[in-house]
């Protein structure tokens, strides 16, 4: 794993006042979610200006995410209003003109999990932009230049973006949480971003990759990008389809990207002893496990949240080296940003972006 504390851009000791100044606007559009479970609404912002150890990122894409969705109705949690959405940001560096992705977690720096490059865990994180913090639904966003991960010039400014979050997610998911190894059988449930980005990360490992979900697109994705089978759960059960498929053992793994009332019981049925399950989607409907399934079978249920900025270099990495890919549905300016939202409650395929 690449050594997160290596890889600052060459512009972190270029003066705050300078970077604010440099050939940026005073002035920015930005989507603002104003209040729980309202439109966002596009509003005239002063620009940010960075402080110390801090660069002002020129956002030229914000990938759409299903979290998204959950920060406008208040899930888990309510974020502070009025917020700037948006976490998954690509764009350059003003005053050089570097391209980069935006890590979106800035925690503390001196908890146990900070100091072991577990950022994603921190419990007094500093800001995370898009979730407390102003993030990428805006024309330019200030952020640690620790956070600016360099892009490749073959990597465009939408796919990047998505790799933000999805592709990181998918990296933290595969490897440091359900630890796929080569020949080894998981199940994603759910393919949209997150679970596509988990069939290619999990295919580069060596895994072989059943998905299920009800959309026909999404399947046929998730099969060009290495998955062996799909299942459509509107056609049979998805766990007597998994099952068959593994000979009556099941799997070793299943990635559940949906996370409701349901999913995480039928996830536990497809394992096989001493499998694991790792929940990455969620909603507020509580849902039932088969606990003797659990014990019987010495299961793991596993959660897995974020991802490390070393893994956001990973996600880099791959997508250089053409082993992970976003797949992007459609792409949106700023001023369509609530069209935009009311595609992905609808369903997509990949993910959606704004181009601010």
């Amino acid at each position: 794993m690449p050594d997160a504390t290596t890889h600052d851009v060459a512009t972190h000791d270029v003066a705050a006042d300078d970077v604010a100044t440099r050939e940026g606007p005073s002035v920015m559009r930005a989507a603002v979610l104003p209040a729980p479970r309202k439109p966002l609404r596009i509003e005239t912002r002063p620009v940010p200006r960075p402080g110390p150890g801090e660069l002002l990122v020129r956002v030229r894409a914000a990938g759409v995410c299903h979290t998204d969705l959950h920060l406008i109705e208040g899930v888990p949690a309510d974020p502070p209003l009025p917020l700037v959405l948006g976490h998954e940001i690509a764009g350059e560096v003003v005053g050089t003109g570097e391209r980069v992705l935006v890590y979106y977690y800035d925690g503390c720096g001196g908890c146990r999990w900070c100091r072991t490059g577990l950022e994603n865990l921190c419990r007094t994180q500093r800001a995370k932009w898009g979730f407390d913090a102003d993030g990428g639904f805006a024309e330019y966003v200030a952020v640690p230049a620790r956070c600016a991960v360099p892009l490749p010039a073959s990597l465009g400014f939408a796919e990047a973006a998505v790799l933000g979050c999805s592709g990181t997610t998918a990296v933290h998911v595969v490897r440091a949480v359900a630890d796929l190894r080569a020949g080894e059988r998981v199940t994603v449930v759910g393919v949209g971003g997150v679970g596509l980005a988990c069939v290619q990360v999990a295919v580069a490992a060596g895994s072989e990759v059943t998905v299920v979900d009800p959309r026909k697109d999404s399947r046929e994705a998730a099969l060009r990008l290495g998955a062996v089978a799909a299942v459509d759960p509107g056609e049979v059960d998805p766990t007597d389809a998994v099952l068959a498929a593994t000979g009556g053992h099941g799997c070793d793994a299943v990635v559940d990207t949906v996370g409701n009332a349901a999913s995480p019981g039928q996830a536990v049925a497809m394992l096989r002893p001493r499998g694991r399950v790792v929940l990455v989607g969620y909603t507020e409907a509580p849902a039932s496990v088969d606990v003797a399934a659990l014990v019987t079978r010495e299961a793991r249920v596993l959660g897995s949240v974020g991802a490390t900025l070393a893994e956001a270099h990973e996600a880099v990495e791959m997508a250089a080296a053409g082993t992970l890919r976003a797949v992007i549905a459609s792409e949106f300016p700023l001023a369509q940003v609530n069209e935009a939202l009311a595609a992905l409650r609808a369903g997509v395929t990949g993910r959606l972006v704004l181009l601010p």
